[in-house]
């Protein structure tokens, strides 16, 4: 059984990716309000908190099938989510962005960036699962991540203003960064 302490700090790291992507997210959409940043937040934290779940549950069935595979996923989502965010940051088409906020911006976009972000909830829920840590560590992964991410989302505005189609740029280089972590920390750990 694993410490109550290592269980909040198992959330609240798993939280950094979600942080990272909301606050890009935001960064590219200036006019995000407390609404908008607490639907994103709901959407990675229901990502995060189900995926890990999702891998408590398949580890008691198919434990390494998941390891082979979560790498992979998590690399090709973020990196397109990752791509199309620098694209229209090169674009430098801000008025079109205001009018007619791009598809990666949708709730659909913001959907796959949370998938994308959440394999390794996954990958920790299966850990959690083989090494006797409770289910319920879901709900504190997806609580966290639902409170971190909906912050970023919030502060990603201030972060767009300053830098403009930079943080763009920069937040879909996070992304694919990401996207990178996982996949190799994945490779090289088994």
């Amino acid at each position: 059984m694993l410490s109550p302490v290592l269980l909040v700090l198992t959330s609240l790291s798993l939280s950094t990716d979600a942080f990272a992507a909301a606050l890009a997210r935001g960064a590219g959409h200036p006019g995000a309000r407390t609404p908008e940043a607490l639907r994103t937040g709901a959407v990675f934290g229901l990502s995060e908190g189900l995926m890990c779940l999702a891998g408590w549950l398949l580890a008691r069935v198919a434990g390494s099938w998941i390891t082979a595979l979560d790498h992979w996923i998590a690399l090709i989502l973020l990196a397109g989510i990752g791509g199309m965010m620098i694209r229209n940051g090169l674009s430098g088409d801000d008025e079109a962005a205001e009018d007619a906020p791009p598809a990666n911006r949708s709730l659909a976009g913001t959907a796959v960036t949370a998938l994308g972000t959440s394999i390794d909830a996954a990958a920790v829920g299966v850990a959690l699962s083989v090494s006797g840590g409770p289910v319920w560590t879901a709900l504190m992964v997806g609580l966290s991540s639902f409170l971190i991410a909906s912050l970023g989302y919030r502060i990603g505005p201030k972060v767009g203003e300053k830098l403009g189609g930079w943080a763009e740029i920069g937040g879909g280089a996070t992304l694919i960064l990401i996207g990178v972590s996982i996949f190799v920390s994945h490779v090289t750990a088994g």
